[in-house]
């Protein structure tokens, strides 16, 4: 139980620091978005063997955009982004969103 929550732990530390560190421009244009989700999991997920699919869906001009999110091709997760996210609420939404997967919780190391 305990070396569970410290991949829970090490998973939320790597998904921090890649939102945080990553660097490429993002607007509110649908494609920016979704490299931009890309590249921040693609850094995160670095070294563990896992990809990530990121695929927008259609959806009416707003605020917010669904994203479904694929590790490894598998259990497809939908992430609601919304335009002007911080960095933070990012970093949070990502983690609820895969932490319960055991070939995340697994395999990241911090």
């Amino acid at each position: 139980m305990m070396a569970e929550k410290e991949m829970r732990n090490q998973f939320r530390s790597a998904i921090t620091a890649a939102a945080v560190c990553c660097r490429m421009p993002v607007s509110d244009e649908t494609s920016s978005i979704t490299q931009y989700l890309k590249s921040l999991l693609d850094t995160a997920l670095d070294g563990a063997g896992l990809y990530a699919d990121v695929m927008p869906l259609p959806y009416q001009p707003c605020s917010k955009l669904p994203v479904v999110i694929a590790l490894d091709g598998k259990n497809p997760r939908l992430l609601w982004y919304y335009k002007g996210m911080s960095t933070p609420a990012l970093a949070d939404e990502l983690y609820w969103l895969f932490c319960d997967l055991p070939l995340v919780t697994g395999q990241i190391s911090a």
